[in-house]
């Protein structure tokens, strides 16, 4: 059994008190994926079967899905997006498949792809109430299992209540010929987890947020082993990549554990998702999400290295939503302002009924609850290397003025306290900032 079947399918009773429920039917890795899609299709009292795909995607495993589905008494429709790049998860794609949704009375969709589509299609097929299933075409993000959709929305990267795919199927020859850069944008993701990871425990430690530690171990052992394995990944070893794709998925199926994307989603995604923003913009051009987070990962392993160095710990300031902040957000995010401000409200209501906390801080027990992930950053420097991430800044065109920026505002795209909130509570933000950037 793969790590992530233990969770699907049924109610599971967890030690960390929750029953997790993870509604995936199955999960199916193989050469034979098409005929046993075929099978699972058999299964299914659906008549009515919409297939989500790009015009790549399409030529890759679509065409082929839409083959081997159609019978007498299954009717297969199709929905193509004809952008080969750069499609983005917005309210005009969502609502292509909504429409196309009525126009065929779909009972069921197939999302063929990986980040963009799959998103697109577990939103769309959410909002219209239609279960959907999911044919991987690459290796490249960890949203194959989730039950969040990760959205744009006025600029602002969104994630936003959904459901889980109820089945995933995925042929590893098809996930090892891949373009090399979807590989690329697959490793980021599972990497940046050495920083969600971290900033998931520190909240837990200082704040008593709540933390599983299954779905921690389901995240970590693979990515772990994804690290170690980077010479492999390089060479497209078939092992290696399959693995990397078990690892998004076990992402994917913790984060459905948690009901969010707590695990997976840290202050490296926020970096990310600020870097989406200026491209939205027009400040620099739109970029993996993939290769953003595996870049935004050292740069937050610098900043976990800033918390070693201090020698004491005061009572936390709160961040200050005053006036002129108010009219930061309200003239740079635009319309996305009302959802930067209501994120830091609840941030800040939370803190607030939790501030007590503080007084059993210690640092050496932070230090002791963080080092597993410390220990790894060496590793995880190498393999990023390795994988040609490292030394991405000048390809996703962020220079030193766009990372002093965004390390200044990323905490405000959402609720969610990391260390950058842990910095600037110390009133070591700005001190963090300058030994990062040298």
């Amino acid at each position: 059994m793969l790590a992530a079947e233990a969770w699907m399918g049924r109610p599971v009773k967890c030690a960390c008190g929750q029953t997790h429920e993870v509604p995936i039917e199955q999960l199916v890795i193989g050469l034979d994926m098409l005929s046993r899609l075929v099978a699972y299709a058999g299964s299914q009292a659906a008549k009515n079967w919409l297939v989500v795909s790009d015009v790549n995607t399409h030529a890759i495993l679509g065409a082929a899905v839409e083959q081997v589905l159609a019978t007498d008494t299954r009717q297969v429709h199709r929905h193509v997006f004809s952008e080969a790049h750069d499609l983005l998860p917005d309210r005009p794609q969502i609502n292509q498949v909504r429409q196309r949704i009525e126009e065929t009375h779909a009972d069921i969709l197939v999302a063929v792809g990986s980040g963009v589509i799959n998103d697109i299609t577990r939103y769309a097929s959410f909002a219209e109430q239609r279960p959907y299933i999911i044919v991987a075409t690459a290796p490249s993000m960890d949203g194959y299992a989730s039950s969040v959709a990760a959205l744009q929305f006025d600029g602002l990267k969104t994630t936003l209540p959904a459901h889980t795919a109820k089945a995933i199927f995925a042929d590893p020859s098809v996930l090892a010929a891949a373009p090399w850069e979807l590989i690329q944008a697959g490793f980021g993701d599972l990497v940046g987890k050495t920083i969600s990871l971290l900033d998931w425990k520190l909240a837990h430690y200082l704040y008593d947020e709540p933390f599983c530690p299954a779905a921690y171990e389901l995240v970590q052992k693979p990515l772990k082993a994804c690290i170690e394995s980077a010479a492999k990944l390089r060479e497209r070893d078939a092992g290696a990549v399959e693995a990397l794709f078990l690892g998004l998925v076990n992402a994917g199926v913790a984060m459905a554990m948690v009901g969010n994307s707590r695990p997976c989603s840290g202050s490296e995604h926020h970096l990310s998702h600020y870097w989406d923003l200026l491209a939205y913009k027009g400040r620099r051009a739109h970029a993996s999400h993939g290769h953003q987070v595996g870049y935004a990962t050292p740069w937050m392993m610098r900043f976990y290295r800033r918390l070693t160095e201090l020698d004491t710990l005061v009572e936390p300031k709160p961040r200050r939503l005053d006036v002129a902040w108010h009219e930061w957000v309200t003239s740079f995010y635009g319309e996305g302002a009302e959802t930067v401000e209501a994120a830091q409200q609840r941030k800040a209501k939370w803190l607030a009924e939790n501030h007590e906390r503080w007084t059993r801080w210690r640092l050496n027990a932070i230090h002791a609850a963080l080092q597993p992930e410390f220990g790894w950053f060496p590793q995880v420097e190498e393999a990023l290397s390795i994988m040609g991430l490292a030394d991405a800044g000048e390809r996703l065109q962020v220079d030193t003025t766009i990372l002093r920026e965004t390390f200044q505002h990323a905490w405000e795209l959402r609720d969610r306290y990391t260390i950058f909130d842990f910095l600037a509570g110390q009133g070591r933000m700005d001190w963090a900032v300058q030994a990062v950037l040298g």
